[in-house]
């Protein structure tokens, strides 16, 4: 069934966005309190992705960074890493790639060079390939061996996206196999991933 822009944002998807906001942020600040190599700022919004749509998703990973970039503006031209991350996962969950773990690393890798293909030339043009987080250490290994600058960033960031974003889609597939028939029926993608539908 062909579903509108308009169609995507149902009160369900609506009441969804906020959730999706607190648990990027939550899972940010965790990541930084716990010093991880990986993000996880992205779980929410690829959750709404999954069971919303990509639009709901868009407007999630957007909200989140506009809210970084208040504590730290380095964030806000990310926006556009997080709004193409929404899109992707709810392109991918509409094709059926989160209704089982090996699709969902599938899909977490699809989403790494997503992530690694509007982030890196971000990086490199708006900061000059460094940005002071993780992946400026890895960057500054792979240029002091000899690597030129877009080949160091582009390495760099796929090797801290792909952890993060497999990561990100598992925590996502496992929250949703989790929720409930009931609640999924409400949301746009929720009949996807329905327990009494796909028991065959």
């Amino acid at each position: 069934m062909k579903r509108s822009f308009k169609d995507d944002f149902n009160m369900m998807a609506m009441l969804l966005i906020p959730i999706a906001v607190a648990v990027n942020l939550v899972g940010f600040q965790l990541a930084n309190v716990l010093r991880l190599p990986i993000f996880l700022d992205t779980i929410g919004t690829i959750l709404v992705g999954v069971i919303a749509g990509p639009w709901v998703a868009l407007l999630a990973g957007l909200i989140t960074n506009l809210i970084n970039a208040i504590f730290n503006p380095v964030y806000l031209p990310y926006a556009l890493t997080s709004i193409a991350i929404g899109v992707g996962a709810g392109y991918l969950s509409k094709h059926g790639f989160f209704k089982n773990i090996p699709k969902t690393i599938v899909s977490g890798i699809v989403i790494t060079f997503i992530a690694v293909i509007v982030s890196a030339p971000i990086t490199v043009l708006v900061f000059g390939g460094a940005t002071g987080n993780t992946s400026s250490l890895i960057t500054a290994t792979f240029l002091a061996s000899g690597q030129k600058l877009w080949s160091a960033v582009f390495s760099s960031s796929f090797i801290t996206e792909v952890a993060d974003k497999v990561v990100s889609v598992l925590i996502v597939y496992f929250i949703v196999k989790g929720m409930s028939d009931r609640y999924l029926s409400k949301l746009n993608y929720g009949h996807l991933y329905m327990k009494r539908k796909n028991k065959k």
